[in-house]
């Protein structure tokens, strides 16, 4: 049986095909362009409410949103959340009985720009989707490459940068690093040629660990505060001379994009569905028997310069190997500590079928095989100017659960 539609009196949060009904309630920030002014905000349909507002006018809890970044609210815990989820559905209700003050906090979304929504402590990125680590071994090391024993008991990370991650819409700067020539041997210092984007799912911790301390199921997923889009920018050709033997360190550094606003657990929960099946049997601390992926569908467009658009791929969240919660388990389990403001990135998404390979690595299979654009044009990895837009949709039969798009243009 599927979920009805809660109703909201802005009507165009009750269109079938809206990213935003009253069943979302994802959080951002938003920057008003006529009062250059930032606020803590949700957004409902075709309109942002403003919460740091509403909060002075005690429509709402005390909760920090007058501190603009969501950190201080994301502090209070899942509790918080869930309850001012529960106060914000009575409040834009179709039937809401103070629908004159919320109008007050009420602003057209295309009258505001997203804004950093949070500030992020710590950037670790995981390697969790079995298709895609499969792919990369098999371009890399050849067509019988198979994953190693390792990567089917643990979900394999490594730390990255907070410094450079930046808000949907902002420019990547190709990097220069050094780059070995295959044919030669030769190491140059020099541009990148084989820059490259992934699809991912980012995870939004909310709550803190002390050190020394580790979860189990339950209290990871209580930490988690929502999930955004993440891509996470490659340089394939300085990666595959870096990597060797401690993994990728320049060539993932210099950007890495996430979607404007973080949609909740709450808002996922009716999409929740199993992993994928186990190759080993996962040790008990995963506690696998309690293991959730998201059937989120994912979908990337390449915009060419002159505004040529492609569709270059689509695949889906469940094709995760490895759960948010369990990347989120891993990661404490050694008694690093968790902070507030954490941000984990699932590691490419891709499916079994070509046109659902999460990176241009894989859609190009190494560059070997260009893909076809709408222009005619070719591509093996991105060039200067080209744009990156990455999306996802969660479908139920009366609403869906958007979570806006993601993108990045390639600059020189």
């Amino acid at each position: 049986m599927s979920l009805d539609l809660i109703k909201s009196f802005v009507e165009t949060a009750n269109n079938r095909d809206c990213d935003f009904p009253l069943n979302n309630l994802p959080f951002g920030v938003c920057f008003e362009k006529s009062k250059q002014k930032c606020f803590s905000a949700t957004v409902i349909g075709d309109q942002v409410l403003n919460l740091t507002f509403a909060e002075e006018l005690d429509l709402i809890p005390d909760l920090g949103f007058k501190n603009v970044l969501l950190n201080s609210f994301m502090s209070k815990g899942s509790s918080a959340r869930k309850e001012i989820r529960k106060i914000l559905q009575e409040l834009l209700a179709e039937n809401s009985k103070k629908m004159s003050a919320v109008g007050r906090c009420l602003i057209p979304l295309n009258s505001c720009t997203n804004s950093k929504a949070f500030e992020v402590s710590e950037y670790t990125d995981f390697y969790s989707c079995k298709n895609h680590a499969l792919n990369a071994s098999k371009i890399i090391r050849g067509e019988n490459a198979e994953l190693s024993k390792n990567w089917y008991n643990l979900p394999v990370a490594y730390n990255g940068r907070a410094s450079s991650i930046v808000i949907t819409g902002s420019d990547i700067r190709r990097p220069s690093g050094q780059i070995c020539d295959q044919n030669n041997g030769i190491v140059k210092f020099e541009p990148t040629k084989k820059l490259d984007f992934e699809l991912e799912m980012g995870t939004v911790i909310g709550g803190s660990l002390p050190i020394g301390d580790t979860l189990d199921f339950e209290e990871a997923e209580n930490l988690i505060f929502g999930y955004v889009l993440l891509n996470d920018w490659s340089a394939r050709d300085i990666q595959a001379w870096e990597y060797q033997p401690l993994g990728p360190f320049l060539s993932k550094s210099f950007g890495t994009s996430i979607s404007p606003w973080i949609v909740t657990p709450e808002a996922l929960e009716p999409f929740k569905t199993t992993p994928p099946k186990r190759v080993f049997q996962l040790l008990p601390h995963f506690e696998d028997d309690k293991a959730f992926v998201f059937d989120i569908d994912l979908k990337v467009t390449l915009v060419e310069q002159g505004g040529t658009e492609t569709d270059i791929l689509q695949t889906n969240a469940k094709e995760l190997y490895y759960s948010p919660v369990q990347q989120l388990i891993h990661h404490a389990s050694a008694g690093c500590g968790i902070s507030i403001g954490d941000l984990m990135g699932s590691g490419t998404i891709s499916g079994i079928e070509k046109g659902s390979f999460g990176c241009m690595l894989e859609l190009s299979w190494g560059g070997r095989e260009k893909i076809a654009l709408s222009s005619g044009k070719k591509r093996d990895f991105l060039q200067d100017n080209d744009t990156v837009v990455l999306n996802g949709t969660a479908t139920e039969e009366k609403f869906k659960i958007g979570f806006s798009s993601c993108s990045g243009r390639i600059i020189n």
